[in-house]
């Protein structure tokens, strides 16, 4: 089934993310374990951050969302991303994951600003790797895989990477060259996760066709987050079905 994004950018906001309906395709015995739409104040405390005031609870529209709006004051122990909120309290092993990401900005530019500043986008600095990032199997922030998603896909950006007590390395086996954010629009974005058999799949808009796949992916088990190396995004409507989700209480990012 398509997804379809039609919307102008002032429609998206107007219409705010969409909510979705339970994957026709989803595996026996998986279960909904957890869902999210940032409808309280105390949707907030539901993540651990490696910076809290890089982050806060955005209102447009009636719609409440979680908003990534500035850099982290964060020095990871390897190359990885700055940004990262991941859930409190429990940790999955297989999943599929989905999700409503509004990619916002460039850097510390929202994304319509930054456009009307460069006529040739192509051409500034940052928009190539224009991103938003996904984490899975965190055990620390040490060892962990987070997916990149990016306009422009290079050794460092638009790929599945891992972090295992070194810079964050890519292990993609397939990728497209890159995806379109757009300006201001809601994409949907659906994660699999196969730990028997050690692969991961990411879709965009088109829920029939992945466009990352990475086999012989380490780290069965840990918490799943939202973020993104140096840019900005919105974040909505999470929804994750699993075999299983584990107590988790530890919390990183003191």
């Amino acid at each position: 089934m398509r997804f379809q994004r039609s919307f102008s950018p002032a429609a998206v906001l107007i219409a705010s993310s969409i909510a979705f309906s339970e994957p026709a395709d989803l595996p026996g015995g998986y279960t909904l374990q957890y869902q999210q739409s940032f409808g309280s104040k105390s949707s907030f405390d539901a993540f651990m951050m490696t910076d809290a005031s890089a982050w806060k609870l955005h209102k447009e529209n009636g719609n409440q969302v979680l908003a990534l709006v500035g850099p982290s004051d964060y020095e990871p122990p390897h190359r990885s991303p700055y940004n990262i909120a991941l859930i409190k309290g429990m940790t999955f092993g297989s999943f599929v994951l989905e999700v409503d990401i509004l990619q916002s900005g460039v850097k510390r530019t929202p994304i319509a600003q930054f456009m009307k500043e460069n006529p040739d986008p192509t051409k500034a600095g940052g928009y190539a790797h224009r991103d938003h990032c996904f984490f899975f199997g965190f055990e620390d922030p040490s060892h962990y895989m987070y997916i990149h998603i990016a306009k422009t896909g290079d050794n460092n950006a638009h790929n599945v990477f891992v972090v295992d007590e070194a810079p964050r390395t890519p292990i993609t086996d397939f990728r497209t060259v890159g995806v379109d954010w757009g300006v201001n629009e809601w994409r949907k974005i659906r994660i699999v996760r196969d730990v028997e058999k050690s692969t991961v799949a990411l879709y965009f808009d088109n829920m029939l066709t992945p466009i990352m796949i990475a086999d012989d992916v380490p780290f069965e088990r840990g918490f799943i987050g939202f973020g993104s190396f140096d840019d900005m995004g919105w974040v909505d409507n999470i929804k994750i079905w699993a075999p299983d989700a584990k107590n988790d209480s530890r919390v990183f990012f003191k």
